[in-house]
């Protein structure tokens, strides 16, 4: 699982949280879970099944955003890219070696895209805001590891 974290200004959380749910649905990921507490939101979305397991296309996402009032952090959490480059490594390496290696390096520029792309579209959703400001992401780095 990888983190990254922005923080954010003067931002409307509400409409936030709603963009980025027709955003993940576009992206033809589904919503597993949803949860809001006071100063906390989170969204769990998905994509996969017992045919993207075998082909290596499963996809979880988790987005928090925390804070009060003006003062967000925003976390998007990628996981599932690193386990699913087993199985179709391994059905490349019957194959081939050279296989194996293109197949676990076609999974990690998608991850890396998917997560560019994201803060990409975030900065634009943010800019619609009067006076926010977004931070640039930041690694995470897991703790107790």
């Amino acid at each position: 699982m990888k983190e990254e974290m922005v923080t954010l200004s003067n931002v409307d959380v509400d409409n936030l949280i709603i963009s980025t749910k027709q955003h993940l649905q576009e992206l033809k990921l589904e919503i597993i879970h949803e949860e809001k507490h006071e100063s906390y939101w989170s969204i769990k979305a998905h994509r996969g099944g017992k045919l993207a397991a075998v082909t290596g296309s499963i996809r979880d996402v988790e987005i928090l955003i925390v804070g009060e009032e003006n003062h967000h952090e925003l976390t998007l959490r990628t996981g599932a890219w690193g386990r699913d480059i087993a199985i179709p490594a391994l059905l490349a390496s019957i194959v081939s070696i050279a296989g194996a290696a293109a197949v676990a390096a076609a999974e990690v520029y998608r991850a890396h895209k998917f997560e560019k792309d994201f803060w990409d579209w975030l900065n634009k959703q943010v800019s619609t805001y009067d006076n926010s400001k977004i931070s640039p992401p930041k690694l995470v780095k897991p703790t107790g590891v």
